[in-house]
């Protein structure tokens, strides 16, 4: 009997294996980008480590960077690839080897837990943990596989000859009261560990390479970002119709939760940003101080800001926005303001093209709030700072003053413009060097906030540029405001 149930084991965790992930891509995907990648610096070392994912529940997911090149979900793995400097090699070869955790390494239903046979209890094995051997390499097309233990002892022979290595080195600063020391994130400790453990090599940042290939997405990605818009707008269709006075801003979260998920999406990209009345003046970022961030009744007459278009689709992120009126229908004064943000986006979208430089595309934006003069409100010396009003895009920033892109930290401190790049992560990044072009996915997202008059409005579509324009992924969403009533008006 023992026998029997050890081959059964065996053979379950055998399967398990077998699988790369449910929601990766196919194997050759990822080997294309690996060697994209890898051909931009053939005579250097590449290393990419994922996430420390143990003993994680809450939303967890791989490295972006990590994923991007390999599709492995396996915790605290490891991708390195180098010039094959091994006796023999073919002149240009490269070696492309991942470290991946053993089978049982980590588990335990309270890690560290030092029972191994409790460890290897059914109930306690990874479903679909990638480990080193012949199922790995099946899955991924690595032919190298070895234990993340051994990654140390092995690393100085597979850089080989390289005397330069390619690894994440710079991080966003974390926040530490005046006179005390910077804490350090896990990745930053990682990546220290990393650059100690290459010796005498140069090392350079790898994460601004792999960041601007993902810039541009391939087919696969453009069905996931288009599921995902597509849910989204369909459930945001679902909130209109279900909005109405007394409801609360956190019961409107979790219908759209409810119904990204009824219709496939795992979860969402964000945590939920909705705000009505007086809540959708304050920065997301800001109301997040809070535990009940998102927790108000709707009033009569009330603007609901939705930023919660949100589905994830097979770890692909999408990101819309809504602005309806509680009541049903846009007072004359809402509607007004909201016609001329409505007015600035289908400006800058109609911008969108391969070839095109974003700050043209905000500037577009921007000339729609000059033309209604919102630029002197503004001004804090004008408006006195507690009754400016929030412009974005900013046409004093943008058109009076004829300035460039402001520069952003990876959370989007500094924005002034109007949008960001949508994949992996719902904030892609907001590179705006380089011209679009075709395969990018981008937010139109002009915002309008007048404190004294509780009117936040803000109209976000996920564009694709394709080779001869645009399309808005998330055009199922309404955004009109008679299509907005109309829509509301079924319920």
């Amino acid at each position: 009997m023992r026998l029997i149930r050890s081959v059964t084991l065996l053979a379950l965790i055998s399967n398990i294996a077998a699988a790369q992930s449910p929601v990766a891509f196919p194997r050759e995907v990822y080997a294309n980008r690996r060697a994209k990648l890898a051909a931009q610096f053939p005579a250097a070392a590449i290393v990419v480590p994922g996430n420390y994912l143990v003993g994680n529940h809450d939303l967890p997911q791989q490295d972006p960077n990590f994923w991007y090149l390999t599709g492995v979900e396996s915790p605290y793995a490891i991708l390195v690839m180098a010039p094959d400097s091994r006796a023999g090699a073919a002149a240009g070869a490269r070696r492309t080897v991942l470290f991946l955790p053993d089978s049982f390494q980590f588990a335990g239903a309270q890690f560290p837990h030092e029972d191994s046979l409790f460890r290897r209890v059914p109930w306690n094995i990874p479903r679909q943990r990638l480990s080193p051997g012949d199922a790995a390499i099946a899955a991924t097309g690595v032919t190298e596989t070895y234990r993340v233990r051994e990654f140390l002892q092995r690393i100085d022979e597979i850089a080989g000859k390289a005397r330069t290595v390619y690894l994440p080195t710079t991080f966003d600063s974390l926040y530490a009261p005046l006179g005390m020391v910077p804490p350090m994130s896990v990745a930053q400790q990682l990546a220290r560990s990393l650059a100690n453990a290459v010796g005498s090599r140069e090392v350079k940042d790898v994460v601004p390479i792999i960041k601007r290939m993902r810039l541009v997405k391939d087919t696969f990605e453009i069905r996931a970002l288009r599921d995902a818009a597509r849910i989204s707008a369909q459930s945001m269709v679902a909130l209109m119709r279900a909005v109405k006075p007394g409801m609360n801003d956190l019961e409107a979260a979790g219908l759209l939760e409810y119904e990204w998920k009824k219709r496939g999406a795992q979860r969402a990209a964000f945590a939920p940003i909705i705000g009505s009345g007086p809540n959708s003046m304050t920065f997301f970022t800001v109301m997040g101080e809070q535990y009940q961030s998102v927790n108000r009744p709707m009033k009569a007459g009330d603007l609901l800001f939705v930023d919660y278009g949100a589905a994830e689709v097979r770890t692909y992120a999408s990101d819309i926005c809504r602005t309806v009126p509680v009541s049903g229908k846009f007072t004359p004064e809402q509607r007004g303001y909201y016609n001329m943000v409505l007015e600035a986006q289908e400006a800058a979208i109609a911008a969108v093209r391969p070839g095109a430089m974003m700050i043209d595309v905000i500037r577009a934006a921007a000339r729609v709030f000059k033309k209604y003069k919102l630029d002197a409100f503004e001004d804090p010396a004008f408006m006195g700072a507690e009754k400016v009003w929030g412009v974005m895009p900013s046409p004093t920033h943008y058109i009076n003053r004829n300035a460039g892109i402001t520069r952003y930290t990876r959370y989007g401190a500094g924005v002034r413009d109007i949008g960001h790049h949508v994949g992996l992560e719902a904030t892609d990044g907001r590179d705006w060097t380089v011209p679009l072009a075709a395969g990018m996915v981008i937010t139109i997202e002009p915002k309008l906030y007048i404190p004294e008059k509780q009117i936040a409005i803000m109209i976000e579509d996920m564009i694709l540029v394709t080779p001869t324009g645009r399309e808005n992924l998330s055009a199922a969403a309404p955004k009109r405001a008679v299509d907005i009533e109309n829509a509301m008006r079924r319920r």
